[in-house]
């Protein structure tokens, strides 16, 4: 029996992320003493599913200057090029290469993160919400997942090196919903 028998409404298709009911979202300890959060406000995706679940795949692809943190001089920071460098690597890409089962809706969704032109394998932590149908996408059939992963920023090139200020550590956060591709 495979996982896919048990998820009520699966089927084997290709999805397109809903950007307008999904969130991609950071979170950084700053000078060790609080969290600044942001998140990225452009994005696109598509989600294939496969027959057995564990088949399925998922690609991301982000505008790095959709940075979002809530505050104008610290986003012109974070896309300047001692961050993000959005002039010379606009884009965030996360592709899948594989999906573990971790137990009832919970998954391990294994990719590569590619930002500020480094590759880094990232494993993030998803749990599988469901499929229904989305009254306020023109009733599509949707399905939803959430996800999470802690990366390091040092790994991409991001910031300075070792630094109080900053954490090196940075916690993504996705609410993802896709609808079915007619």
């Amino acid at each position: 029996m495979s996982a896919t028998t048990e998820i009520p409404g699966y089927v084997a298709a290709k999805w397109t992320i809903d950007t307008a009911h999904s969130n991609i979202a950071y979170t950084v300890k700053h000078l060790g003493l609080a969290k600044s959060r942001g998140n990225f406000t452009a994005f696109t995706g598509t989600v294939v599913t496969a027959e057995d679940i564990l088949g399925s795949s998922v690609t991301v692809e982000i505008d790095a200057a959709s940075v979002a943190s809530g505050v104008d001089g610290r986003d012109e920071h974070l896309k300047a090029e001692d961050f993000f460098h959005v002039a010379e690597h606009p884009t965030i890409t996360f592709t899948s290469t594989g999906i573990r089962a971790e137990g009832g809706d919970d998954y391990l969704l294994d990719g590569e993160l590619t930002w500020r032109g480094k590759t880094v394998p990232v494993t993030l932590q998803a749990e599988f919400n469901g499929i229904g149908v989305n009254p306020a996408n023109n009733n599509a059939t949707t399905l939803g997942v959430s996800a999470s992963a802690t990366v390091n920023r040092r790994d991409f090139g991001i910031g300075p090196e070792g630094n109080a200020f900053l954490s090196e550590k940075v916690k993504i956060d996705i609410e993802l919903q896709a609808y079915l591709e007619a």
